[in-house]
């Protein structure tokens, strides 16, 4: 999304990622674009960390897409990963504006299925938000990085620098 409509358009997602947050038992939620663009976040206190989770949740999301795409599938509907005391699940979804994805960090107080009931209600919500249900126009490859900032700079309201530890 351009640095330009960052304002505009993102602050509608706040709501949405708390109540899917809170509904399905999440401890920490980043929404990002298939750029690694952070939208929103949930439970993460420094941009460190969500410039790191969005990274490697986009470089996911792409080989996961490369690799469906080899056996012949257009993508995958969602990645899981369990663990003892976290898991993960990475989710993509269209809206009509952009792809987005989003990456679900949960425990033992929920699970993969709660997740993916109020993944299917949060995905529409986010459809429908204005600004997210008509076609937007896409970044320039001059103001890729300056958008991506951009993302972080607005989740964390211009308080923490993307460099701060």
């Amino acid at each position: 999304m351009r640095r330009g409509d960052l304002a505009e358009f993102v602050g509608a997602l706040e709501a949405p990622v708390e109540r899917f947050a809170r509904e399905a038992g999440l401890r920490l939620v980043l929404l990002i674009n298939e750029s690694g663009q952070v939208l929103a976040q949930r439970g993460f206190a420094r941009a460190l960390d969500v410039m790191g989770v969005a990274s490697l949740g986009a470089g996911i999301h792409a080989s996961s897409r490369a690799l469906a795409q080899m056996l012949g599938e257009a993508g995958f509907a969602h990645l899981h990963q369990g663990g003892a005391q976290s898991q993960v699940f990475i989710g993509p979804f269209r809206t009509p504006a952009e792809n987005l994805i989003v990456i679900a960090v949960f425990g033992e107080d929920s699970s993969i299925g709660l997740v993916q009931v109020f993944f299917a209600e949060f995905t529409g919500q986010v459809a429908q938000l204005p600004g997210w249900n008509v076609v937007r126009p896409t970044a320039d490859a001059r103001a890729f990085e300056r958008d991506l900032n951009a993302g972080v700079e607005n989740v964390f309201s211009g308080q923490v620098r993307p460099s701060d530890p």
